[in-house]
Formats: C-alpha cells, structure tokens, sequence
C-alpha cells in the first residue's frame, strides 16, 4: 500500500469515527437551537478539507476521489441537516473545491504535497472532534458520577 493510500485510509476511518460521534452527540445539543453546536468551526473545516482533497484527489487520480463527495453527504446526513442549516456546511465543501480548482488545473508534486497536508489536517479535526465530543461509552476516562 503507498503511504498516501494509507494516509486516505485512516483519514476516512476517522471521518466515520466523527460521523458516528456527531449523529449520538446531536440530540443532546439541539435543545438549544438558539446557540451553534460548539463542534461548529471545526465542522466547517473539516468540510473545506474535505471539499479540497475531493478537487485534489480526483486531479491526482486517487483511489478514493469518488468518496469524499458521499462522506461529506454522510457527514451532514448524520448531522440531520437540512435546508439553511446545512448551507454553510455545502458552502465550505463548495469553497474547499473551488479554491483549489483556480491554482491546481493538473496534478503536480506541490498537488500531491497540499493534498497530504490536508489529509493530515482532515485527521487533526477529526480526532479532536470525536475526543472533545465522543460518546461517554467510547471515551478514555470514565464519566463523573
């Protein structure tokens, strides 16, 4: 396997890890729809960085270009996201393509390198999205009583 693959691999295990997280976190949080979800900056990332690999990955030819569009609808779905809340989420996706579309028209080695970088970032996000908003079940430390 090339280290990118494998790069791609772990990014989209920790991506799903962040849907589940997300979609049991939910609930909890919509009480008050008044607030944005204290995960929202980092989603919104997360969803740039997953728009630029989308336009990167496919320029480059990668094995999993086709996949990143369905994660980012995963992501959202398991947000239960729809109409103007889900806008700004799209927006970032759209963003992160467009960004790159305009300098990357063919894949080079500064491409391959912003897309590695941007693999390493979608992992940061998304490990400290399911660390600070985990299910109580899958964290280290045990609840309080």
């Amino acid at each position: 396997m090339r280290k990118g693959s494998a790069r791609q691999g772990a990014l989209l295990l920790k991506i799903l890890a962040v849907f589940v997280t997300l979609a049991s976190a939910t609930p909890l949080l919509a009480a008050d729809a008044t607030q944005p979800p204290p995960y929202q900056a980092d989603l919104l990332r997360l969803s740039e960085v997953l728009g630029a690999a989308a336009y990167l990955d496919g320029l480059c030819g990668g094995p999993a270009a086709a996949d990143w569009r369905a994660k980012m609808a995963a992501l959202l779905d398991a947000q239960r996201l729809d109409g103007p809340a889900r806008r700004p989420y799209v927006e970032a996706f759209n963003r992160g393509q467009r960004t790159f579309s305009v300098a990357h028209r063919a894949c080079t080695s500064s491409s391959r390198s912003v897309l590695q970088r941007y693999f390493a970032e979608g992992a940061q996000l998304s490990e400290r999205l399911d660390q600070r908003f985990g299910r109580a079940g899958d964290s280290p430390t045990p609840p309080l009583p």
